[in-house]
């Protein structure tokens, strides 16, 4: 029975730990899909802002995209902020715009994640990373 247990808990760990990473996988997915344009930003490596210190932002950005790819691109962003454990934090919505932004904090790091979506044509995710 121990060993049961014991083999559930690693097996348990290492399948948290495969899919922790879902949103960073999503920019590794679609960073050179033409569709989409990709954008790294590092310019801002280490600005401190308050006692976290920015380590870069990512955004990748669907413009004009047919219906299908910008429904699907949203449901795996969603599906990955959900996987991730990030909490929605604020919800804007302004006639078909919409602005969702959410946190998660780990010791020693944080990220951010804006969500921009509008009239189901154009999407826009951003991710921000800090440390402490």
């Amino acid at each position: 029975m121990k060993k049961l247990f014991s083999i559930m808990l690693i097996t348990l760990a290492f399948s948290a730990a495969a899919s922790a990473q879902q949103v960073e996988k999503l920019f590794d997915k679609y960073m050179e899909d033409v569709r989409f344009q990709y954008i790294y930003d590092g310019s801002d490596i280490d600005k401190k802002e308050g006692k976290w210190t920015n380590k870069g932002q990512k955004m990748l950005t669907l413009n004009r995209a047919e219906t299908g790819l910008v429904k699907s691109f949203s449901d795996e962003v969603n599906a990955a902020i959900k996987t991730d454990g990030y909490k929605q934090t604020t919800f804007v919505r302004n006639g078909t715009n919409r602005v969702s932004n959410y946190e998660k904090e780990t010791p020693g790091k944080k990220d951010g994640l804006t969500v921009i979506q509008n009239n189901e044509t154009h999407i826009m995710f951003i991710w921000e990373s800090y440390s402490k």
